[in-house]
């Protein structure tokens, strides 16, 4: 039986701990988090409904405390759900306590290696004979797993790969570069240069992106000449005029009196209104990402294509996520179940992509992700 530690309590906790509890080779499962109360308010909400649930305060600034924290616990698998600068040092502690690890993270992917920091810890966990997963989300796990699904079934060989993401990420709008692959190798991209031919939108502005799935496809599926990831993007709503005010010696930083007794410099009384201009960064609406495969089988050209539809104010209202939160929540869920139930085991690091893809794929499915399929 499995004790499962949940690191980090937040909207993903609460989204995937009824489906944790429904594992059946899960006896326990511990919450853990800087603000313990959180943490209680899950426990009471489930409790007595499925596996003992207990909860712990969990400081990462304290080291040895997280440390006894774990020698009481003593978890079987660490789920960090808390953030990917904290990837490395929890990985540690899993070692030190003898657990296994996963999370929907890459951190630092791009700056030299697909898992960079994460990758650097496979031997000790090889040694140890333990299992860490890294990256089980949807950019890049669930895609990979179509591809490889696809080849398996679907093509002798494939072409190119295709990855359109609309209305799915908050994209920096500023982004001057990207990652695609091109005639098998890893090339850096002007952002704007869509080649020949973008995929269709229905008008949607698309620019390339730097995508993890790039690199994963590249590291986990070689032998795909061409793969390129597009996003969605909007022209910035606001000019921004500080440079231009700030050359003409407009945003001194000396205060000026507005009000008797009310002092504020131009520059900033300028960052304030700016600040109260500016929209927040929230994802609204229908949101959709489809990936196409193209190819050949049995000596004829093929084309597939899968898609996953969602809306991102209906997935807030019910789950206080975007869609794209969901789904890597749902990849994550998915990862845990396979591990836990003994179908995923390796020693060392890994991303979801070393193990079967239909059965990665079958298990977001049972977990209520939709695929829409189309071939030609």
């Amino acid at each position: 039986m499995n004790k499962v530690l949940l690191l980090g309590c937040n909207k993903t906790t609460e989204l995937i701990l009824p489906g944790i509890m429904r594992i059946a080779a899960v006896s326990e499962i511990i919450i853990a988090a800087k603000d313990k109360a959180e943490c209680d308010e899950l426990r009471k909400k489930y409790s007595g409904t499925g596996p003992r649930i207990t909860t712990a305060r969990v400081d990462l600034d304290n080291i040895p405390g997280v440390k006894m924290m774990l020698s009481i616990t003593n978890p079987d698998l660490i789920v960090n759900i808390s953030s990917p600068e904290i990837c490395k040092t929890v990985m540690e502690l899993a070692l030190g306590t003898d657990a296994d690890y996963i999370d929907s993270f890459l951190y630092e992917c791009g700056k030299g290696d697909l898992l960079s920091s994460q990758f650097e810890l496979f031997g000790e966990f090889r040694n140890k004979g333990r299992m860490a997963i890294a990256g089980c989300s949807l950019d890049p796990s669930v895609f990979t797993a179509v591809i490889r699904s696809s080849l398996r079934e679907d093509f002798d060989a494939v072409d190119s790969v295709d990855i359109v993401k609309l209305n799915l990420d908050i994209e920096d709008t500023d982004a001057a570069d990207a990652a695609v692959i091109s005639n098998g190798e890893l090339i850096r991209a002007d952002a704007l240069a869509l080649g020949d031919e973008a995929p269709s939108a229905d008008g949607v502005k698309l620019r390339l992106s730097d995508s993890a799935v790039t690199q994963s496809i590249l590291r986990e599926i070689p032998g795909i000449p061409e793969v390129r990831c597009y996003v969605s993007y909007a022209d910035k709503k606001q000019a921004d005029y500080t440079e231009e005010l700030n050359r003409l010696g407009m945003l001194s930083d000396e205060p000026l009196e507005i009000f008797p007794g009310v002092s504020i410099s131009p520059r900033e009384f300028w960052e304030k209104l700016v600040l109260s201009r500016k929209e927040p960064d929230t994802l609204k609406g229908s949101c959709e990402t489809y990936l196409t495969v193209k190819g050949k089988y049995r000596g004829s050209d093929k084309k597939k294509s899968v898609r996953i539809k969602g809306d991102n104010d209906e997935c807030f209202e019910k789950y206080g996520l975007s869609f794209r939160e969901y789904l890597d929540a749902m990849a994550l869920l998915n990862g845990v179940r396979l591990l836990c139930s003994g179908k995923w085991t390796k020693s060392g690091v890994f991303t979801p992509s070393v193990f079967d893809p239909d059965t990665f794929v079958s298990g977001l499915k049972s977990n209520g992700v939709e695929f829409e399929i189309n071939e030609e």
